[in-house]
């Protein structure tokens, strides 16, 4: 076989400089609210999607100590709509379930 040239390797004894330092910080409270939001969504399109969901559904909502019940027809944006035409904001639901 012929002498085939070789590759060029460079040197290995340069330093380095390509590491660097990361720093998080998680507040606990904004994972929960995150983690409840999430949650919550789920819920709110298990009901929707649901096959008894035609048009309107009686729900159950907790929001802060009272729970409150109206008929939902839907999501827009990150409101909760009802049948009455008010909107109730995702981020203070903290529980749903059919009534």
């Amino acid at each position: 076989m012929k002498d085939i040239p070789k590759i060029y390797q460079n040197r290995v004894n340069k330093e380095f400089h390509n590491n660097r330092m990361v720093y998080t910080s998680y507040d606990s409270n904004n994972i929960n609210s995150l983690e409840d939001s999430k949650d919550i969504r789920k819920k709110i399109s298990d009901i929707i999607n649901s096959k008894t969901f035609i048009y309107s559904k009686l729900v159950n909502i907790l929001i802060g100590n009272d729970i409150v019940s109206k008929k939902i027809i839907g999501i827009h944006g990150d409101n909760l709509v009802t049948l009455d035409n008010e909107q109730i904001p995702i981020c203070s639901i903290k529980d749903i379930y059919i009534k």
